[in-house]
C-alpha cells in the first residue's frame, strides 16, 4: 500500500535520473570535440606546445605555467609562458591552493590574464597538449613550478566586457 503512494513521487525522479545519464555522455562528448577545435586553432596560429617541451622548460625552471579554468565542472586549458607571471602581474593573484575561483578580488588578475596570455586571438601563452595519461594527478605533477590559475568562465568574460 505504501510503495503505490510514493511511486507517483519517485517516477519524476527516476525520469529524471534515466535522461540526465545521456545528457552528460553527449555533454562530454560535445565538450571534447570543442577542445579538439581549439587545439587545431592554437596549432595552426602557432601557439600549440608538446607535453614534453613544457617539461624541458619546467626542468630549466623558465616561464610560467597558467591553469584556466573553463567552467566549475571543466575542463581544464594547461598554458605556459615565457614570463614571469607573478613578478610581472600588476594585479594580486595568489590564493590558497591556487585555484581560481570566482573570488571578486581576482577579477581584474583574471582579466588581465585573459588579454595578456590566453585570448585565443591576441594572447602569448603556449596552449600546452596534455595527454591524457598525464592529466591524472596533474596537480601534484605542476606541484613546485611557477603556477598560477585564472577563470575564464563565461560569466567572468561577460564580467569583463561589462568594466
Amino acid at each position: 500500500m505504501l510503495g503505490v503512494l510514493v511511486f507517483p513521487f519517485f517516477l519524476p525522479l527516476v525520469i529524471l535520473f534515466a535522461i540526465s545519464i545521456p545528457w552528460t555522455q553527449i555533454n562530454r562528448l560535445n565538450q571534447r570535440r570543442k577542445e579538439r577545435k581549439f587545439t587545431e586553432q592554437m596549432s595552426a596560429s602557432g601557439r600549440l606546445m608538446t607535453w614534453k617541451a613544457l617539461q624541458l622548460a619546467l626542468d630549466h625552471r623558465q616561464g610560467t605555467v597558467i591553469g584556466e579554468y573553463l567552467s566549475m565542472s571543466g575542463p581544464l586549458r594547461v598554458w605556459w609562458t615565457s614570463d614571469d607571471i607573478p613578478a610581472v602581474s600588476p594585479h594580486r593573484w595568489e590564493r590558497e591552493k591556487h585555484l581560481a575561483w570566482l573570488e571578486p578580488e581576482f577579477l581584474p588578475f583574471f582579466k588581465w590574464t585573459y588579454e595578456q596570455f590566453t585570448n585565443p586571438k591576441s594572447g602569448l601563452a603556449r596552449l600546452v597538449c596534455v595527454p591524457e595519461e598525464e592529466r591524472k594527478g596533474l596537480e601534484k605533477k605542476l606541484s613546485g613550478v611557477r603556477f598560477v590559475s585564472t577563470c575564464s568562465f563565461r560569466s567572468v568574460r561577460e564580467k569583463f566586457d561589462d568594466k
